[in-house]
C-alpha cells in the first residue's frame, strides 16, 4: 500500500529552471518521499554510437538536498550528461529552490507529540494530522514503493527517537543538538527499510525519465548508456541498484557503477549510538539492513569502482579490505565482478590548508547545517576542493565518456603535478603509541585493583 494516493497523471514539473548550459526539472516533495530533480543539458553529449548519457546520483544518509552535491550535479550537466537526483528518504527538507531552513518544532517535542498521538489514537492515527504539510503537495510520482507504516511501526520509531534524542543530549549537548536535528530531519524515512529506499529511487528515476522524454524529440528516440553514482550509504544503494530492478526497468541496468566512500552495510556510516537504539526498538531501517556481504555475489557482470579516502573516519577503508574475524573474505572480495577496483586517495597535510582524504570527498557544500556537526560527520565543505576535481569528478567523467573503465583509473588519477595522490593499496597506519600506552595503563590499573581487592577486601 502506498503512502500517498496520487496517480501518475498528477506527475507534473513544479519547477523548470533554465541555467547556463542546462535546465533543472523538479517535482515531488521530500516529505512524501518522491522528490526528484533532473539536470538536463542544453546540448547533450553523445558518444561515437550516438548514445546519450544518463546518471542516477544517490545521496548519502540524510544528505537529501541537491545542495549538498550541487556543484558536481552542475558540472555533470555542463558536460552534456543527464543527471537524475531522487530523494529516496522521506525528510523535512524544504522543497523550495532557496533551500531556506524551515522553522520546525524542536526534535524532542515533535517526536514526543507523535508518540502520544500514536498511543492515544492507534488505528485512527494519521501522520497527516500531526504534520499538516503532508497534505500540501500532491504533485509528483506516486510513492508506490514506500509501504505505509503501521501504527506499531510509528510507535517503535517515535519511541526510539525520543530515547535517542535524550541519550545524545546527555552524551554531548553541543554536538548532540545538531545531530538530533539531522536525524529528526530524516526521521520518517527510518520507518522504511533500505530495500524500500532503493526500490523507490529506481521507481522515481524511471518515472522522471519517462516524464522528461514526453514530447522531447532529443530524448524520446535515443538510446542511452546508464550509470549509477552514489556517496556513502548512497554508494551501497548504487551497488544494490541492479539487484532490485524490475523486469520492465532493465533499460536502467547500469553499464558501470562508481561510488564514493560507500558503506559496506547500511548499519555503517551512522553513529553507533544511533544504530544501537534503532536496533533496540526494531526500527525498520536498522532491523532490515542491506550489506555487501549478502548482495555482492549478485554483482558478477557489472564493472564496479570504489573511490575511498584513506583518512575516512566515518566509513573506514579498512572495513572494505580487511577481513573481520567472522568473515571468510573481505567486503570488497564479496563483490563477484571480475572488473572491480578500490582506490584510496591520500591526505596531503603539507598543503596549506591541509588536504584531508575524509568521508565527504564527493560533497561540495555542507553549510545547510552547522560546521560543528560535519566536523565530526565526514568533513566540512564550503565549496569543491581538489578531491572533487581530481578524484571524484574526474573518475566519473572518464568512465561516462568511455575513456576508462572503473577498474582502470589509477594512472588517470596520478598525473604529473597533482597535489593529491591515489593508490590501489591501503597504506599501513603507523602504530598509535599513545593509545597503546593508555590501554596498557588502564589494563594494569584494573589488574592492580583486582589484586588489591583479592588481598585486602573482606566482605562485612
Amino acid at each position: 500500500m502506498a503512502d500517498h494516493k496520487t496517480s501518475d497523471a498528477a506527475f507534473e514539473w513544479q519547477h523548470i529552471i533554465p541555467k547556463d548550459g542546462y535546465t533543472i526539472y523538479q517535482s515531488g516533495s521530500h516529505e512524501l518521499g518522491n522528490f526528484i530533480q533532473i539536470f538536463a543539458p542544453n546540448i547533450p553529449y553523445r558518444d561515437a554510437e550516438g548514445k546519450l548519457k544518463l546518471i542516477a546520483y544517490l545521496h548519502g544518509f540524510a544528505l537529501c538536498l541537491p545542495k549538498f552535491y550541487q556543484e558536481h550535479l552542475e558540472f555533470l550537466a555542463k558536460q552534456g550528461y543527464y543527471v537524475v537526483f531522487p530523494d529516496f528518504q522521506k525528510s523535512q527538507y524544504p522543497d523550495e529552490l532557496t533551500n531556506k531552513i524551515r522553522e520546525e518544532k524542536a526534535p524532542l517535542s515533535l517526536w514526543f507529540n507523535i508518540l502520544t498521538d500514536v498511543i492515544s489514537k492507534w488505528n485512527k492515527f494519521k501522520i497527516e494530522e500531526t504534520l499538516p504539510q503532508y497534505r500540501r503537495n500532491k504533485i509528483g510520482p506516486i510513492v508506490r514503493k514506500l509501504v505505509k507504516p503501521t501504527p506499531f511501526k510509528y510507535l517503535r520509531l517515535s519511541l526510539a527517537l525520543v530515547v535517542l534524542i535524550l541519550v545524545i543530549r546527555l552524551l554531548n549537548r553541543r554536538y548532540g543538538k545538531h545531530l538530533t536535528q539531522l536525524i529528526s530531519t530524516v526521521g520518517f524515512s527510518l520507518a522504511h527499510s533500505p530495500v524500500e529506499w532503493i526500490k523507490q529511487a529506481i521507481y522515481i528515476t524511471d518515472k522522471g525519465w519517462k516524464k522528461l522524454s514526453e514530447n522531447n524529440l532529443t530524448i524520446a528516440p535515443s538510446e542511452f548508456d546508464f550509470y549509477v553514482f552514489g556517496h556513502s550509504l548512497g554508494g551501497l544503494l548504487a551497488l544494490s541498484w541492479p539487484i532490485y530492478l524490475e523486469e520492465n526497468q532493465q533499460k536502467f541496468l547500469p553499464k558501470q557503477i562508481i561510488t564514493a566512500d560507500p558503506a559496506p552495510s547500511t548499519d555503517m556510516g551512522i553513529p553507533l549510538t544511533v544504530i544501537w537504539i534503532l536496533k533496540l526498538f526494531q526500527v525498520p531501517f536498522a532491523a532490515n539492513p542491506i550489506s555487501i556481504a549478502k548482495i555482492g555475489n549478485k554483482l558478477s557482470d557489472i564493472p564496479v569502482g570504489i573511490l575511498h579516502g584513506s583518512d575516512d573516519k566515518i566509513v573506514k577503508p579498512q572495513f572494505w579490505v580487511n577481513k573481520a574475524f567472522w568473515q571468510q573474505k573481505s567486503n570488497f572480495d564479496c563483490i563477484a565482478s571480475q572488473e572491480k577496483k578500490i582506490y584510496f586517495s591520500l591526505s596531503n597535510k603539507k598543503y596549506n590548508p591541509p588536504l584531508i582524504a575524509f568521508h565527504n570527498q564527493a560533497v561540495t557544500d555542507t553549510t545547510y547545517f552547522n560546521d560543528a556537526l560535519f566536523a565530526k560527520l565526514g568533513g566540512v565543505k564550503k565549496q569543491p576542493n581538489l578531491y572533487n576535481f581530481q578524484y571524484i569528478w574526474l573518475g566519473l567523467d572518464l568512465v561516462v565518456k568511455n575513456q576508462a573503465d572503473v577498474n582502470q583509473l589509477l594512472d588517470k588519477f596520478n598525473q604529473p603535478g597533482s597535489l593529491i595522490k591515489v593508490t590501489d593499496t591501503l597504506p599501513e597506519k603507523p602504530m598509535n603509541f599513545t593509545k597503546i600506552a593508555i590501554a596498557l595503563l588502564v589494563g594494569l590499573s584494573l589488574l592492580g585493583l583486582g589484586y588489591w581487592f583479592g588481598q585486602y577486601y573482606t566482605p562485612m
